[in-house]
């Protein structure tokens, strides 16, 4: 027969902030990897462009093109690894804290 020792299951809740910040970290972190795979495939068609022209003024405006991408598309990839990194300390601090509470609540019966 289980007795039980005045402990009562506890859940964990998440606050709403904490989710819609979770929810903000990764919509902007998808957002800045697909912005940064369109600009992948511009710097891809640019680079072909420039290796088959021979115009010196066309090859200066794409050198500008490509300054463009070079300045955005990193600060955009550091921006979501960085997001993602948040989002996955949070994770796994919820995750540590239910598995923590799952093992307080599951320790709290006595046998007789």
């Amino acid at each position: 027969m289980s007795k039980s020792n005045g402990s009562e299951f506890q859940t964990l809740t998440i606050d709403s902030l904490t989710m819609k910040k979770l929810a903000l970290w990764v919509e902007q972190s998808l957002y800045n990897l697909q912005s940064s795979r369109t600009s992948e495939i511009f710097l891809a068609s640019l680079e072909k462009y420039l290796g088959e022209s021979s115009n010196i003024e066309e090859g200066s405006k794409s050198s500008l093109l490509l300054d463009a991408y070079l300045n955005a598309v990193p600060k955009l990839l550091e921006e979501a690894e960085g997001l993602l990194t948040q989002a996955n300390e949070q994770l796994s601090f919820i995750l540590a804290a239910s598995n923590l509470g799952a093992a307080n609540s599951s320790g709290s019966h006595d046998d007789d």
